[in-house]
């Protein structure tokens, strides 16, 4: 598994658990949550959810 996916898994998780109405729609690439979204690439990003943040 690369660490782009283990990344986008654990934001996923993350969101999934501490956010309501977590969606993915694959036709338009974008990611839905609570009342907020974004594009699905944001999964990837390190620190986009506390699961992903960098540790001091």
């Amino acid at each position: 598994m690369t660490d782009e996916t283990r990344i986008a898994l654990k934001n996923l998780l993350w969101l999934q658990e501490n956010r309501d109405g977590v969606e993915i729609d694959w036709n338009t690439d974008t990611l839905s949550y609570g009342d907020g979204g974004g594009v699905l690439d944001l999964l990837t990003e390190p620190g986009f959810t506390p699961a992903t943040a960098m540790k001091a």
